[in-house]
């Protein structure tokens, strides 16, 4: 299996992850290889998150790229709700990693012209962590399976085991006998 990823990093603790991501037209033919479809779009900031269901572009995105509207639909955002248009596109992000056929919804963006999110973001793995300081953000795809600490991570509190009836320290409500505790 190939992978394909990206790594993103700060000079310090990021309130917002960015990333380079190129747009241009969809690209419906198969035979048309990424790299080939990748030379006729734009370069554009874009911010990854993980709390937008599917990505939006700006209105600049859409008139410089030539997108065609192909439906409109209803979205929620912090001023309320609004009809918006949806748009086939293609997104090109560093390092090969690219989605030729990907719907995106038009929206009034603050800081950027394209906002990633979970219908690009849920394909694969996508982590963050703070070393020295500076926030670094992965992605990869295709997933090479769950990212999961609290089974990575010795479970200790104090340096000591948990008893047997107390809560697992992994959060998930149950007993540690129950959870991380049980015998396999």
């Amino acid at each position: 299996m190939e992978y394909r990823c990206l790594t993103g990093r700060c000079s310090g603790l990021a309130n917002s992850l960015q990333s380079e991501v190129a747009v241009g037209p969809p690209v419906t033919d198969q035979s048309v290889k990424p790299k080939a479809a990748h030379l006729g779009s734009r370069t554009y900031t874009g911010i990854w998150d993980t709390g937008a269901t599917a990505c939006v572009v700006s209105q600049k995105v859409v008139t410089e790229c030539g997108l065609v509207p192909i439906r409109v639909v209803q979205v929620h955002h912090a001023q309320g709700k609004s009809l918006a248009p949806v748009y086939l596109a293609s997104l090109f992000l560093p390092n090969r990693v690219a989605y030729l056929v990907v719907n995106v919804t038009r929206g009034d963006l603050s800081g950027c012209d394209v906002l990633i999110g979970m219908d690009v973001i849920g394909t694969g793995d996508f982590a963050v962590s703070l070393d020295q300081g500076k926030t670094v953000f992965s992605f990869r795809i295709p997933s090479g399976g769950p990212i999961d600490f609290t089974a990575s991570t010795p479970l200790t509190r104090g340096g000591s085991k948990p008893g047997r009836n107390d809560p697992c320290p992994c959060g998930s409500g149950r007993k540690y006998k129950k959870c991380h505790g049980r015998k396999s």
